[in-house]
């Protein structure tokens, strides 16, 4: 069993973190007999996979939904669980084609500023240097 302050250290989360996900009900944790949480491995699993949905922006509704999806027997629920992942995957795949297309538009800066600064082409970029042409 852990303390708060060991879950928080372990997953790298803040010991508010961890009490709202208790205390919402997305991680059942046991108790002491000083009413001070404890977690086994298996709420540092539930607290390891929430951290993980709402770094991939799930909203703590559909993560609540998920845990309580996770409790229930049957393939509906499984579907259902399923359905929420794939849904899940889809936007990480949109924001991770995203953050690829930020990253060429830098890789093209940094290539541009090289060149700038080798003297292999003009530095357009200092607006004091424009040439500005009447119309």
């Amino acid at each position: 069993m852990y303390t708060l302050k060991q879950a928080c250290q372990i997953l790298n989360l803040t010991e508010h973190t961890i009490r709202y996900y208790t205390d919402i009900g997305i991680v059942e944790v046991k108790r002491d007999k000083n009413n001070h949480r404890l977690f086994d491995e298996q709420a540092l699993d539930w607290l390891k996979g929430t951290k993980y949905l709402r770094e991939l922006g799930m909203s703590i509704q559909d993560i609540k939904l998920f845990h309580e999806l996770c409790k229930k027997e049957g393939d509906q629920a499984i579907q259902e669980r399923l359905d929420i992942l794939i849904k899940q995957k889809e936007k990480a795949e949109e924001e991770l084609e995203a953050a690829k297309q930020r990253l060429q538009f830098l890789n093209h800066k940094i290539e541009k500023e090289k060149r700038i600064l080798n003297h292999l082409i003009d530095d357009n970029q200092n607006p004091s240097k424009k040439i500005y042409t009447k119309d």
